[in-house]
């Protein structure tokens, strides 16, 4: 495993990765500052698509309850999935992004 010292080595000693970094955050704050803006929307539609979802169960006849419960089983059975594909990511690759996220929200929501 690479060691925070290392990291930092590596980082101030080739530009290219550097530049890279740099343009990761940028494309991250752009990505978190736009969601901000569109939140509303995004909200919007999640929530019509489970209003339809439990239309479309009780229309059939079925429960919530069942409806649910299927959905928790599905969510459990992808965890492994999900969970090796953050790890195969890593830190380095979603990092970054993650960090200009976080900012660009926090510039979206001071800015609205």
């Amino acid at each position: 495993m690479i060691e925070s010292m290392d990291l930092l080595g590596l980082v101030l000693s080739n530009p290219r990765v550097a530049l890279s970094i740099v343009i990761q955050v940028l494309l991250g704050f752009a990505l978190g500052y736009v969601s901000v803006k569109v939140v509303r929307y995004i909200l919007a539609f999640l929530g019509l698509i489970v209003l339809g979802s439990v239309l479309s169960v009780w229309s059939v006849g079925g429960s919530v309850d069942a409806f649910l419960a299927q959905v928790s089983e599905t969510a459990l059975q992808l965890k492994p999935i999900i969970l090796n594909l953050l790890t195969t990511l890593g830190i380095l690759t979603v990092g970054p992004v993650t960090v200009g996220f976080v900012l660009g929200l926090i510039v979206g929501f001071l800015r609205k």
